[in-house]
């Protein structure tokens, strides 16, 4: 570890991607600053950082450090242990391509789904919007919510038929996590590996464990308590739950420093 000063993460509370990160951090016990930034209103403080608008961001010895993927990449680079990557140069690209699968054709459907159950809903939507900001952000989203629900909707993508091919799609989603699952319960190998990791973070959206960083607000909305329960008895989801249990572990989150 060659960081001087502990890394600071920007991230949203809600989202898998961000959960992706905070899991690597995690699971390397690297002592890292959580700063979490309010959705919509983060936009112009990311872009200058890192020339685009999303998080997770890392800022690691200055550097400002974009993407779940290339930040997990750096971290494994620069602490090696305990790993996330295989050592067999085939298990690594395996698990290397399963976190990708994982990235770009699972994570935009179960995104889309969680949030398709809560858009139609003022109140819910800035209840989760807001989680861990205090009343006056509370006060923000439930006033402006109502007013950017059409471009909150556009930005994700949340039309009819968007989300009719997400709900398609993730019976798939499950039976290719469910056919990948090896006799050790692990995605590649016999050990934990960022593919193990990458899959069952970006499955939050719906599984929802209870050792998720920051358990979204109750009541949930009926649509996401019905979506849940939809798929609660694949093998997958099960495989979910045991990961998280068995292997999230505590934070290494940390007060910044003064």
């Amino acid at each position: 570890m060659s960081s001087a000063e502990p890394p600071r993460l920007l991230h949203f509370r809600v989202s898998h991607f961000n959960e992706k990160v905070r899991w690597a951090l995690d699971h390397k016990r690297w002592p890292h600053v959580r700063e979490a930034v309010r959705p919509g209103l983060h936009e112009r403080r990311i872009r200058r950082l890192t020339g685009q608008t999303k998080v997770p961001v890392l800022v690691l010895d200055g550097e400002a450090i974009a993407g779940s993927a290339r930040i997990i990449d750096e971290l494994e680079r620069r602490q090696p242990d305990p790993p996330l990557y295989p050592a067999d140069a085939a298990e690594r690209t395996r698990a290397l391509a399963i976190q990708q699968h994982f990235d770009d054709q699972v994570a935009p459907d179960v995104r889309l789904l969680f949030w398709s159950t809560y858009v139609a809903d003022s109140a819910a939507t800035a209840r989760v919007l807001a989680d861990g900001f205090g009343r006056g952000t509370g006060l923000l989203y439930r006033a402006t919510v109502p007013i950017l629900r059409a471009r909150f909707r556009k930005n994700i993508g949340l039309d009819a038929v968007n989300i009719a091919g997400a709900r398609d799609r993730l019976a798939g989603h499950f039976d290719r996590l469910e056919r990948a699952l090896g006799p050790s319960a692990f995605l590649v190998g016999d050990r934990f590996t960022v593919a193990d990791l990458a899959a069952a973070a970006i499955l939050t959206a719906i599984v929802r464990p209870p050792q998720f960083s920051y358990p979204i607000p109750e009541p949930w909305s009926p649509g996401l308590v019905e979506l849940r329960r939809s798929v609660e008895h694949r093998a997958g989801f099960r495989w979910v739950l045991e990961t998280y249990a068995r292997h999230r572990g505590g934070s290494a989150e940390i007060t910044p420093p003064r």
